[in-house]
């Protein structure tokens, strides 16, 4: 499949090589072991031994990318493209999030000192922020956004579910990712149930909407 390569597609790329590239660079000053797993407080509390950091900084988001390249094959509707820069914007948001953890952690291993859990809930807060822009963008599909059952059976309940539920997970994980500069374990709280709560209104708006459309009819 023929790709455009937007400024989304060159950002998709980059954030591809970034995690490999700065493994690369302080591979000589790591430990033995890397934080790649954290509490709620941002507490380190798993590990991964410094030789398998080379999956997790190359091979997770390249098969990430490789995934995101092939899944709009399977849409049966043919609403997502790789060539459009819609769904490339979706494209460097997850890629952005995945080498944005692994930067983390590499960072944290170098510096024990890092205040805990702050960089990891900014970077989850700016990404669910991200996510809900482009929700309100996405076209109806099988395998990306809020599916539910009504959503899927009609372009309009996919469109208003999606412009509430974007909205909502960017005023979460906006607010999320403020938080973050304070307290690390009050921000991962609110976005915890900012998501939660955001799911349960959407599914419940989509309902709605459908029930709606019905009594119209």
């Amino acid at each position: 499949m023929k790709t455009t390569f937007s400024l989304w597609h060159i950002l998709s790329l980059i954030a591809l090589v970034l995690p490999t590239a700065y493994l690369a660079y302080c591979w000589n000053v790591l430990p033995a072991q890397i934080p790649t797993h954290f509490t709620a407080n941002g507490e380190a509390n798993g590990f991964t031994a410094k030789e398998s950091m080379w999956w997790l900084c190359l091979a997770l988001p390249l098969g990430l990318y490789a995934l995101l390249q092939f899944l709009p094959r399977l849409d049966p509707k043919k609403h997502l493209t790789t060539t459009s820069v819609n769904y490339q914007k979706l494209q460097f948001i997850m890629l952005a999030m995945i080498s944005g953890v692994s930067l983390y952690s590499l960072y944290v291993a170098q510096h024990p000192g890092t205040p805990p859990g702050s960089g990891l809930a900014l970077i989850l807060g700016l990404f669910f922020a991200l996510l809900g822009n482009y929700l309100t963008t996405v076209p109806q599909n099988y395998f990306v956004g809020i599916r539910t059952p009504w959503a899927l059976e009609s372009t309009i309940i996919w469109a208003r579910t999606h412009r509430v539920g974007g909205y909502l997970f960017f005023g979460v994980g906006l607010l999320s990712a403020a938080l973050a500069f304070w307290s690390a374990p009050v921000a991962t709280t609110v976005l915890v149930a900012g998501v939660l709560v955001t799911v349960v209104v959407t599914y419940a708006y989509s309902y709605y909407l459908y029930r709606q459309m019905l009594n119209a009819a």
